[in-house]
C-alpha cells in the first residue's frame, strides 16, 4: 500500500469525517451547518473538517463571516458512492456490521 493510499483510508476511517463528506455532497456548508446534521459537537467536527482539509478532500472558503467547506474533487463522491455499492455486495447482515474486523496475526 503506498502512503497516499493510507492518506486516504486514514481521513475514511472515522465516522464523523465520513458524516461530514455525506452532508457535503449536496454542497457547501459551514460548520453551524454542518453540527445541525452530524451527532458531534462543533469542536469535534472542526478538528475533523482540518483532518479532511489537510489530506486534500476539502476546501475551505470564507463568505462574510463564515468559512464554508466543500469536497474538491467529484472523484471523491463518486468512490463514496462505489464504497455503498461494495458494502451492498457484501450483504453482510445486522449482526456483522456490529463487529469490528479483528485481527489474527500474533
Amino acid at each position: 500500500m503506498t502512503v497516499t493510499q493510507e492518506k486516504l483510508l486514514h481521513a475514511l476511517n472515522n465516522g464523523v469525517r465520513l458524516a461530514i463528506l455525506e452532508a457535503l455532497k449536496s454542497g457547501k456548508k459551514n460548520v453551524t451547518e454542518l453540527t445541525d446534521l452530524i451527532d458531534a459537537k462543533q469542536s469535534n467536527i472542526s478538528q475533523h473538517l482540518a483532518c479532511l482539509r489537510g489530506c486534500g478532500l476539502i476546501q475551505q472558503t470564507r463568505q462574510g463571516k463564515y468559512y464554508y467547506y466543500e469536497i474538491v474533487n467529484t472523484d471523491i463522491i463518486h468512490f463514496l458512492d462505489e464504497v455503498t455499492v461494495v458494502i451492498n455486495s457484501l450483504n453482510w447482515t445486522n449482526e456483522q456490521t456490529k463487529v469490528t474486523c479483528q485481527s489474527h496475526m500474533p
